[in-house]
């Protein structure tokens, strides 16, 4: 089975909009583990939805502040999408960064500290950490930080 997990941006442009749901689109998965934020996991969402393949939501905890939910949210969806794969599935997070990884940031096991509110940083960074393998939809030119291409058996590729 093929398990995939979505993170990027909450915010975007039409054209940028298009660009997810296209690259979506090619995306073969039996589960799609997606968080609750409107922008590509919105989108992610309703793809997946209209495939009619099986999704999970993850939404923040209650009553917790919203920067450490959201990171909670995202440590729960990564770690799951880690158990599946430690059980033999096939994993894949696909990310849509829309801008640099924050400077200093660096593949983590846990929350990486130096996310720097950069929720879909955070958790690509947290995949490397995991070993999930990783696929990113950069959505803008910049230049990606260097341990993506030397994070050992993590296979990073760019669509």
């Amino acid at each position: 089975m093929v398990v995939v997990a979505v993170t990027g941006s909450r915010k975007l442009t039409p054209v940028q909009a298009r660009q997810v749901a296209a690259e979506l689109a090619a995306v073969e998965a039996e589960v799609w583990h997606v968080g609750d934020a409107a922008g590509v996991d919105a989108v992610a969402w309703q793809v997946a939805g209209t495939r009619g393949v099986s999704r999970v939501r993850y939404e923040p905890k209650a009553g917790v502040p919203v920067r450490a939910a959201l990171a909670e949210r995202s440590t729960r969806m990564i770690k799951a999408v880690a158990e599946a794969a430690a059980q033999g599935e096939v994993c894949v997070l696909h990310g849509w960064p829309t801008r640099p990884a924050p400077e200093g940031l660096k593949p983590s096991k846990s929350w990486p500290s130096g996310a720097s509110g950069s929720g879909t940083w955070g958790t690509i960074a947290l995949a490397v950490g995991l070993g999930v393998e990783v696929k990113l939809h950069p959505l803008g030119q910049f230049e990606l930080p260097c341990w993506l291409g030397s994070s050992g058996p993590v296979q990073m590729t760019l669509l």
